[in-house]
């Protein structure tokens, strides 16, 4: 666009042949001692060489390293600046040229960096900006460098803003802000990752049939799935437990948010239970039965009833019968073999699987 509107105002001789122009993008270049910048130079039309030139002084103020651009148009030089004080940079094409004065003044040392927070707490999957002060305002170098000593992580930049990243699961990290100008000033804040626990564990089915496993029958998996809420839980991770029966519980994805069940090799019932990485429990009775005679099933013992109570549960069966009581995790917590009758277990308040002989009840004591 500038050879453009150039060529478009370009004074000519009076031949009509174009007159050389010749320009350096600053008329005054500005630095700090040890700096280091670029200065372009423009010509048109295009030059074969641009000779560039800084005026001598002692001590040297300032110097310039040789140019380096294919264009015809157009040369790049870089401007090392070495003590206080004014020079002047010349460029030449044919017998046309160009000026910039470079003035380089004292580096100003960063004395002090200041983080807006001291503390930043998150949850998992989220970020956050801060931003630093810089003092003092006019240092000459405002680069900085951000790291963290810990899991969580920031965004890469030089900038006095930054982006933390929580970590992945509960953390405590240190973010550092350091100053490149070799002053050695810095600042740090804590980063808090807080874990975003599960509410809610449930389950696609509370009671489901599945065929026994035989020689003449086809047996087909069906798929037992579990909805861990809130989406963004930290861990949702879901384990799975047989408590009590002959089927198989087998997990089909990464997490085990969905399991395969395989049915018993006969008739049975069993509780199968799903775990929350958080605690979080929920249960389904899963009935095999022989799908040549689908009524032979265990599901129901007319013979025998179980009941919550205050403080315990009151089971009643009409024959001799093996009693279990089991917390949600599979724990056993009472065993024994009971009379006719009916019979008051205590137990703590909480949530149980109580199996007698092979009918199995979830209950809750309060």
């Amino acid at each position: 666009m500038l050879l453009m509107a150039l060529a478009t105002i370009m004074p000519r001789h009076a031949s009509g042949q174009l007159k050389q122009i010749v320009k350096i993008e600053k008329d005054t270049l500005r630095m700090y001692v040890g700096q280091k910048d670029s200065l372009r130079a423009t010509a048109y039309p295009s030059a074969q060489v641009f000779y560039w030139d800084s005026r001598a002084s002692i001590p040297i103020v300032a110097s310039i390293s040789a140019p380096r651009s294919s264009n015809p148009y157009d040369s790049v030089c870089i401007v090392q600046a070495w003590k206080p004080g004014r020079t002047i940079i010349v460029v030449r094409v044919n017998e046309v040229a160009a000026r910039c004065i470079v003035v380089v003044t004292p580096k100003v040392f960063v004395d002090s960096l200041r983080l807006q927070r001291d503390t930043i707490q998150l949850q998992t999957g989220n970020t956050a900006s801060i931003m630093t002060r810089i003092f003092p305002a006019n240092a000459s170098d405002k680069k900085l460098e951000w790291t963290t000593e810990g899991n969580a992580s920031v965004l890469s930049t030089t900038d006095s803003v930054t982006r933390v990243t929580a970590a992945a699961d509960a953390d405590t990290s240190l973010l550092i802000v350091h100053a490149l100008d070799k002053s050695d000033k810095r600042d740090t804040c804590v980063v808090i990752t807080r874990r975003i626990p599960v509410t809610s564990l449930t389950l696609s089915h509370d009671t489901m049939r599945v065929n026994a496993i035989g020689v003449n029958h086809m047996n087909k998996p069906d798929t037992l799935r579990a909805t861990v809420l809130p989406e963004n839980a930290t861990d949702k991770r879901v384990k799975w437990t047989v408590i009590s029966g002959g089927v198989k519980a087998l997990p089909i994805d990464s997490i085990g948010q969905a399991a395969e069940i395989i049915g018993a090799a006969t008739v049975d019932t069993a509780l199968v239970v799903a775990e929350a990485a958080d605690g979080l429990l929920d249960s389904c009775v899963v009935i095999t039965q022989d799908p040549n005679h689908p009524d032979a099933t265990v599901e129901v013992d007319a013979s025998a009833w179980v009941r919550n109570a205050d403080g315990g549960v009151v089971v009643h069966t009409d024959h001799t019968a093996s009693l279990e009581v089991y917390t949600m995790t599979g724990a056993l917590v009472h065993r024994e073999h009971l009379a006719p009758g009916e019979r008051f277990v205590p137990l703590r308040s909480g949530l149980y699987i109580v199996a007698v002989d092979r009918l199995r009840r979830k209950v809750f004591i309060r």
